[in-house]
């Protein structure tokens, strides 16, 4: 052979070599292409099996399927057990029922083999097989870790197709942010894409902000949430896990600490030192399930998401919108009908403005950007609109504390109001049923008018009844919600000192040194000093805590109160629906905490609503308390 022909199958080598790989990446591209970028989102050896693990729960398994794991260990899956669709009556007990009677199965085995190590059955043999290094202490910690997930594979993909409308548009805010864009992708994890997604504990909006965060980024009052807007909250996402991440320098843990928190994440990284050993070792505080896998759940969720894009999957469209600043407070109804809109066509192009503006409770705030249908583009309407659709100032808040003797109807009467205005502006049910300490909304005319009309309700004299008005007769108006706000909001104990007005409030739930400081217009530190707490200390419902009225006043306070949870209650009732009532025996070492959201995953003002003599501060053994069953809408 001369050197030539060397040469030249050296040539013909290389390039078969070369092809072979283009090759290769050509048929890999896909599964590297869906993948986070490592470089800012580093997949670690030890939280594979979890990301595998998701991205099956986002991707294979249908919400028709629960998969029966360890909690500990996601790889290591025992069994699926099939689901009842929801459309099924009873559904959720029927599954309820299946999956506990297969985790208690495989419980019963793996202690079986906790005592023998040696499995006999086939069942055994497979749990058995499950294991790299089996032994009696790894059967027996398995026994109490089983845990069931529900796959979300239709969900998942639904929030895919909704993330077109959006997805372009938060990238670009990342970019500008000078933030990985792949971070558009987080709300796959918090909400499937879902703009109108609210949790049982405040959770609102695409980006799933709690009320105390979002406040600090957002604007969140009872006209307006921001957190609803899915681009304008996307903005917010940005600038907090900016913040994460200077503070903690990597994107795993800044990750992390949008579920768990910035402040919780620095002490476990004191404490640990790096996001793996946290992830391995960390068990203090709120850190469990949720936060030790939500940077897993992230990749898995990129990844997952990447790949329906690029499947052919047609996506919803961006809404083309334009801008326009409010000149004064506008009437929604009259604007509505000025500009030749539907209500729901406001609400659609602006999901900031809350239910209250779009009942007439309240206006449209003045210097309000309002967006608009792309075909007022370049128009002048709002500066030609006539003046009877705008209003100086904004409608205020007025509240009432029902008291003994009090009914729907003479409330009404005294504050010269409808009744049926009074049962709409509280949701209240069909018998207009009311309660001594509920805090009423009074409206601010006779009538509410709105495209939103409710369903015509009884207009026979209703009752007050200081009994529970929810029973388990199973009656569809037993579970009718009502927005009466029950709590002592009035403030007490009133005096000027120098010129200095104080009064005493009880504490109620889901309030913060935070929230009260921004009512009343002062620092939370001035708060802490007048009530003698550190820090470290938070306020707790049933405390009673002393206020300064220096830069607001009471009934200004009082009104911003009512609004705030008469606000949690209106969004919570939007997606959650009262299904039924169960009895619950308080045992020892119950806390209300525990109660709420360990047993039950309600929030503690609902079981205040079904339990009037509910007492925050402390628990009566043996007692029975009137625990709500809710259902997602």
């Amino acid at each position: 052979m001369t050197p030539v022909n060397v040469t030249f199958s050296l040539i013909s080598l290389t390039g078969r070599i070369n092809l072979l790989i283009f090759s290769l990446i050509l048929l890999y591209a896909p599964q590297v292409l869906a993948q986070a970028d490592p470089r800012n989102f580093p997949e670690y050896k030890s939280i594979s099996p979890n990301v595998a693990f998701w991205e099956k729960v986002y991707s294979t398994y249908s919400v028709n399927t629960s998969i029966i794991h360890d909690q500990h260990n996601l790889g290591r899956i025992y069994t699926t057990v099939s689901l009842v669709g929801s459309h099924i009556p009873g559904a959720r007990q029927i599954n309820s029922k299946r999956i506990k009677r297969v985790k208690q199965n495989i419980q019963s085995l793996l202690v079986k083999l906790s005592k023998s190590q040696h499995p006999t059955t086939n069942e055994e043999k497979k749990l058995a097989a499950l294991f790299t290094n089996p032994s009696a202490a790894a059967y027996k910690r398995a026994a109490t870790n089983i845990r069931a997930q529900t796959g979300i594979k239709e969900r998942f993909r639904e929030g895919v197709v909704r993330s077109g409308a959006y997805m372009n548009e938060i990238k670009r805010i990342f970019r500008s942010f000078g933030l990985p864009e792949d971070l558009a992708y987080l709300p796959h994890v918090e909400s499937s894409f879902n703009p109108k997604a609210f949790s049982k504990f405040g959770a609102a909006g695409m980006w799933q902000f709690t009320h105390t965060t979002g406040k600090e980024f957002l604007t969140i009052n009872y006209i307006i949430d921001e957190r609803r807007d899915p681009l304008i909250s996307a903005r917010a996402a940005a600038q907090f896990l900016k913040r994460n991440y200077q503070q903690l320098g990597t994107w795993p843990l800044a990750l992390t600490a949008y579920n768990y928190g910035p402040s919780g994440m620095k002490r476990a990284l004191k404490q640990e030192g790096s996001y793996e050993k946290i992830f391995r070792n960390y068990q203090k505080g709120h850190f469990k399930f949720a936060s030790r896998n939500f940077y897993s759940e992230f990749l898995a969720a990129v990844s997952a998401a990447k790949k329906l894009e690029r499947s052919g999957l047609t996506q919803d469209k961006p809404l083309k919108a334009v801008s326009a600043k409010l000149p004064a407070y506008a009437k929604t109804n009259q604007l509505c009908t000025y500009l030749g809109i539907s209500i729901g066509t406001l609400r659609n192009y602006n999901p900031a403005l809350r239910d209250p503006v779009f009942k007439g409770t309240k206006y449209i705030p003045k210097n309000y950007m309002l967006k608009l249908p792309f075909r007022f583009n370049n128009s002048s309407l709002l500066a030609a609109a006539p003046s009877s659709i705008f209003s100086p100032e904004q409608k205020r808040s007025k509240f009432y504390q029902v008291r003994s003797g009090d009914s729907a109807g003479t409330i009404a009467q005294a504050h010269k109001v409808s009744l049926k205005s009074l049962i709409q502006a509280n949701n209240l049910n069909s018998q207009a049923v009311i309660r001594v300490g509920q805090n009423l909304r009074i409206p601010t005319s006779a009538s509410i008018t709105n495209d939103i009309q409710m369903a015509d309700r009884s207009t026979s004299q209703p009752v007050l009844k200081d009994q529970k008005k929810h029973s388990v007769s199973g009656k569809k108006s037993a579970f009718e919600p009502d927005l009466a706000v029950a709590g002592n909001l009035k403030v007490s104990d009133k005096n000027r000192t120098n010129n200095l007005l104080t009064g005493t409030i009880v504490v109620q739930p889901d309030e913060s040194i935070r929230l009260l400081a921004d009512w009343l217009k002062v620092t939370p530190s001035s708060i802490r000093l007048s009530n003698s707490l550190s820090l470290s200390t938070n306020i707790y419902p049933g405390q009673n805590i002393v206020l300064d009225f220096l830069n607001t006043g009471i009934e200004a306070f009082e009104e911003n109160r009512f609004d705030f949870h008469q606000e949690l209650q209106e969004d919570f009732f939007n997606s959650y629906a009262v299904v039924g009532v169960t009895n619950y025996r308080v045992k020892e070492g119950d806390t209300l905490w525990e109660i709420c959201r360990k047993k039950f995953d309600i929030p503690l003002w609902l079981l205040k609503k079904y339990n009037d003599n509910l007492n925050y501060s402390h628990l009566v053994l043996a007692s029975t308390l009137q625990v709500p069953v809710l259902q997602e809408i």
